[in-house]
């Protein structure tokens, strides 16, 4: 790695043409990238209308301050796109001499234009061009409640009615004995109350309860994902984006920034379960090709009843949950997308379709689906360990090339750069995370090694492993998560300012990246599961993380709705400070989590307990026919 960066600093090039810094001086001479008229002022009125446009800054002869401003967007890695602005204008208000009382979209777009030239000629010397058409509303409502909006809301109001009866029924006639009808039970509020605050007893079986550090890792990177995209929204509608540019040049904030890697920690421990409980379910019964199809529907319905839930409200009550400038157009596209393209999001491939606004961040549950098919598709055909080592080495190795070759080929960042106008875009549009970040197959290295992870550590417990002696490589333990925060850190030489490294480079660093931060992983997990040292153990063992991770999945599921919730329902340009976005982040992690605990009370527990009703008859049926 270290060589790789030397080489790096050796093989940049400097891009002509480009502006890398501007004093204040300079930086307010370019029109705001962001602006707001007031809104509710503009609402309230007789016959006022609001758009919200997008528009593109031309000149029809040579001009300076176009030429300053194309150069310096053309740092794209650090600036906001300053030639292409996003407007929130009152037609009464910014208009009044044009009279634009017309519904018409291209008239819209036309009488703002006129409306805008003006403006930006008289201060700015320059045109605009709208490229898009305008989103416009008035005091009337935007939305209408459809017979969609009443089906998922009946449907949501008979589940609460289940779960409410259910625990009447538990708390007057079953009380405190087990001789209620089982299935109807997994419907108690009160019991799954009790399962959700039994901080301690783990899901994990007695005989794998190493596991139990897993719990701590899934909730603080969970925490983590959240605070990354809670933060997101702030490249969106600012009124300080000089600010926020000059971020970029100071290495603290890149553990944020360049931290998406952290994502493969949940790849390996997925992995590392499969393969680890395929291993135990082998005791007693064959692995037999009848398990895949069996695994790959239990792990669905795991999955996707809250999943379902959260998307069914996205396409029908989420656009009454909120108003204001933003709303229609951040919300309403993503309510737009989700009513076309949910079906994707069902059958878990939605990480192959791009420009799609559903539920971005949901691209991880699909890719992890699919890698769960690969998993158990090798163990199960696979007959014996020589067979399991050969086909998981191969394509270990091919997987190696799968990052690289996309980077090389398609001019690729090395890494998920959250840049300005990426973050303003959630991703949705960018051509690294659509291609060689959120796809199935490019995930594959540290998902085989999660598989491998599992398959050695149960031939090590059947070996009875002395821990003991080797106690004395507590020390490269404990050294894991520096390197790993260095390796994350060494990410922002691809911000540098002046330099722009080779596709070769990149190629390479796409890599080496995961794969290294797979490896550190693999021998954090390792000493974890067999308890090498007390320190990060002690922290990721804590009896507290127990009930938190079990409302995690739901948390992570509707996490990104919320925090768009808050965010678009404000109506000013927001201002960005460092204390503004630790409160943001935190009370994003807080109300997750609270919103998640019914989803899971209601929803997750309740499925996940009448699945394995179903797995069990089904596996004594099996046995009667023995």
């Amino acid at each position: 790695m270290i060589l790789i960066i030397l080489f790096f600093t050796f093989c940049c090039c400097r891009v002509s043409g480009v502006i890398y810094q501007l004093n204040d001086t300079e930086y307010i001479k370019m029109p705001p990238v962001f602006h707001l008229d007031p809104y509710e002022l503009c609402i309230q009125q007789t016959g006022g209308v609001y758009c919200m446009v997008d528009f593109d800054l031309v000149a029809s002869n040579d001009s300076q301050l176009l030429n300053m401003i194309h150069e310096y967007s053309e740092r794209k890695e650090t600036h906001f796109n300053h030639s292409r602005l996003h407007y929130g204008i009152c037609l009464n208000k910014s208009c009044t001499d044009l009279n634009p009382n017309t519904t018409d979209s291209k008239d819209l777009n036309l009488i703002i234009e006129k409306c805008l030239n003006t403006t930006f000629w008289k201060e700015y010397k320059l045109n605009i061009k709208i490229n898009e058409d305008v989103i416009c509303h008035n005091k009337d409502p935007i939305y209408h409640i459809e017979s969609g909006d009443i089906a998922i809301a009946i449907i949501c109001v008979c589940l609460l009615i289940i779960n409410l009866t259910v625990s009447v029924y538990d708390l007057v006639i079953v009380k405190n004995n087990d001789e209620g009808i089982k299935w109807l039970l997994c419907f108690s509020i009160k019991r799954n109350w009790v399962k959700l605050t039994d901080g301690t007893r783990n899901n994990i079986e007695n005989k794998i309860n190493s596991f139990k550090s897993f719990n701590g890792m899934k909730v603080i990177i969970i925490c983590l994902v959240i605070t990354i995209h809670s933060l997101l929204p702030f490249g969106s509608f600012v009124d300080n984006t000089h600010y926020i540019e000059t971020i970029f040049s100071e290495i603290q904030y890149h553990l944020l920034i360049d931290g998406t890697v952290v994502i493969q920690s949940f790849f390996m421990i997925s992995g590392c379960l499969l393969s680890y409980n395929l291993q135990i379910s082998s005791e007693k019964n064959n692995l037999t090709w009848k398990m895949i199809p069996k695994g790959i529907l239990l792990r669905w319905l795991r999955l996707t009843p809250p999943y379902a839930v959260v998307l069914a409200i996205t396409t029908t009550g989420l656009r009454f949950a909120g108003t204001g400038p933003l709303w229609q157009k951040m919300i309403g596209q993503e309510i737009s997308d989700c009513r076309r393209d949910g079906w994707q999001n069902m059958l878990y491939i939605n990480n192959y379709f791009d420009n799609t606004r559903c539920m971005a961040h949901t691209w991880y549950l699909a890719a992890d689906m699919q890698l769960f098919i690969l998993g158990i598709v090798i163990l199960v055909l696979t007959r014996n360990d020589l067979q399991k080592k050969v086909v998981l080495s191969v394509i270990f190795v091919i997987s190696l090339f799968i990052a690289p070759l996309h980077t090389y080929f398609q001019d690729l960042y090395a890494h998920v750069t959250i840049t300005p106008e990426v973050a303003r875009e959630y991703f949705v549009k960018d051509p690294t995370f659509n291609n060689s970040y959120k796809r199935g197959h490019t995930n594959i290295t540290c998902y085989i090694l999660g598989l491998t992870l599992g398959i050695l550590i149960y031939k090590l417990q059947q070996k009875q492993l002395n821990i003991k002696r080797y106690k004395k490589y507590k020390y490269l333990v404990w050294a894991t998560i520096p390197m790993m925060v260095i390796i994350i850190l060494c990410s922002s030489l691809f911000y540098l300012v002046g330099v722009m490294p080779h596709v070769i480079i990149r190629a390479i660093y796409a890599g080496t990246y995961r794969t290294v931060i797979g490896f550190l992983l693999f021998i954090f997990m390792l000493a974890m599961v067999f308890k090498l040292e007390n320190v990060y153990r002690a922290i990721l063992e804590w009896n507290g993380w127990t009930s938190t991770v079990r409302v995690s999945y739901c948390a992570y599921v509707l996490h990104l709705m919320l925090v768009q919730i808050l965010t678009y329902s404000r109506t000013t340009l927001n201002h960005v400070t460092i204390p503004q976005a630790i409160t943001t982040s935190v009370g994003s992690i807080v109300i997750s989590y609270l919103v998640a605990i019914p989803l899971w009370l209601l929803v997750e527990s309740p499925t996940s307990q009448l699945i394995k009703i179903l797995a069990s008859y089904d596996n004594r049926k099996n046995k009667s026919h023995l």
